[in-house]
């Protein structure tokens, strides 16, 4: 049995693809693939997309403590980000998941230290998320990642955990990723 949303959604592509048949077999093709990639005519997560350096956000003139590389791929779909510093390695992978109907990040560096954000969306000038991650006992902890496009070439990452599911948050990081020239 289907559920009421994958049915729902399973109507909706089936509409558009019928109403764009009406149009010709390119407006059909066109209705089926945006029905299936929505994210690719959605931009609002480029400002990500670049190489970074990576200091605390109230010490810009901090020399930098790491690199992002982050790239744009599959039409938009996706976006992978590389971290390396001198002390850790790690990445994530964000993705538009189609069947939640929201933004994922999961991310994992080279002391296995792990993050899943379940839920994203685009509001107020950034990518926010929420998911868990685990603390030194192993436990689960609610978390919270904001990316801000603060301007071109400057985003602010907070990275915050709740000890009670969301009620408070305290910062855990509170970073400043500056685009690098191209060469």
């Amino acid at each position: 049995m289907i559920s009421r949303p994958r049915r729902l959604c399973f109507q909706l592509s089936t509409l558009l693809v019928a109403a764009s048949l009406r149009s010709g077999p390119a407006a059909a093709q066109s209705a089926a693939d945006n029905a299936r990639y929505p994210c690719r005519e959605v931009h609002t997560f480029d400002f990500w997309v670049g190489t970074f350096d990576a200091m605390p956000w109230n010490k810009p003139d901090a020399p930098s403590g790491g690199q992002l590389r982050n790239t744009r791929e599959y039409d938009g779909c996706v976006f992978i980000e590389r971290w390396t510093s001198p002390h850790s390695n790690g990445m994530s992978m964000v993705f538009y998941d189609v069947d939640r109907k929201t933004w994922r990040m999961i991310w994992n560096d080279d002391s296995n230290g792990s993050n899943d954000f379940t839920e994203g969306a685009f509001q107020d000038g950034a990518m926010r998320f929420l998911g868990w991650v685990t603390d030194p006992k192993g436990n689960r902890v609610y978390a919270s990642n904001v990316l801000q496009d603060v301007s071109p070439g400057l985003i602010r990452h907070i990275f915050s955990t709740s000890p009670d599911s969301g009620k408070t948050w305290v910062v855990r990081s509170d970073g400043r990723f500056v685009r690098r020239k191209e060469q």
